[in-house]
């Protein structure tokens, strides 16, 4: 199925492909796995009845989060190394 978005900023649009290219995806590919991300927690978060659904939870934005840092610790890097 193809779905089309519209009216996206051209700033957001240049990160969503610089952080596509640094994981080495194509723009498609990231936000395939974002949407899947969301579609996963989502449900997740819908039938939280127990503390193991809340770790599990928390757990997984845990680990998003350290990816994100992961890249932007990689682009301030890249900077640095770059204005020396």
């Amino acid at each position: 199925m193809e779905i089309k978005i519209r009216y996206l900023q051209s700033t957001e649009l240049a990160k969503i492909d610089r952080i596509a290219q640094k994981i080495g995806v194509s723009r498609e590919e990231f936000l395939r796995r974002i949407i899947r991300k969301e579609i996963a927690s989502a449900g997740e978060f819908l039938e939280l009845d127990s503390e193991n659904k809340i770790r599990k939870a928390l757990a997984y934005q845990l680990k998003e989060s350290n990816d994100l840092n992961r890249i932007l610790i990689q682009q301030i890097e890249e900077l640095k190394n770059g204005t020396n």
